[in-house]
């Protein structure tokens, strides 16, 4: 990969993970295609860009913030893998770092196939 790819492929992670730890599910919905498919940990899939944002919303409610940290990233052809922390604030005040990784299949500029593979069993266990 060259540098101006990766540099790229960063960027544009960052600028997704910033509107996710915005917890504004329209700031979201915009990076994702009108029919993308979005599968967050061991749920079921979600297709379409309304549907992916309002179960984005409906978890990020169970959430007082949240925080990802983009460790690295990978991309090929027109597949974006990140590695991440992400810290997760209960409505509790209480937090969880977890590390999870993501896989993103881009269209143009959006994201056609989102896929978070994350353990979120410890979020809920406290």
């Amino acid at each position: 990969m060259s540098r101006q790819a990766h540099t790229a492929a960063f960027e544009f992670a960052t600028e997704v993970y910033n509107a996710v730890d915005s917890m504004d599910e329209q700031r979201l919905a915009p990076f994702l295609t009108e029919n993308c498919r979005f599968v967050y940990a061991n749920n079921d899939p979600v297709v379409g860009r309304v549907n992916a944002a309002a179960s984005s919303k409906k978890f990020l409610d169970t959430l007082a913030a949240i925080k990802h940290d983009l460790l690295e990233v990978w991309s090929f052809d027109d597949v974006i893998v990140s590695q991440i922390k992400v810290t997760y604030t209960r409505k509790d005040e209480t937090t969880l770092t977890i590390p999870a990784a993501t896989i993103w299949r881009v269209h143009g500029e959006q994201i056609d196939e989102y896929r978070i593979y994350v353990d979120i069993g410890p979020l809920f266990s406290h």
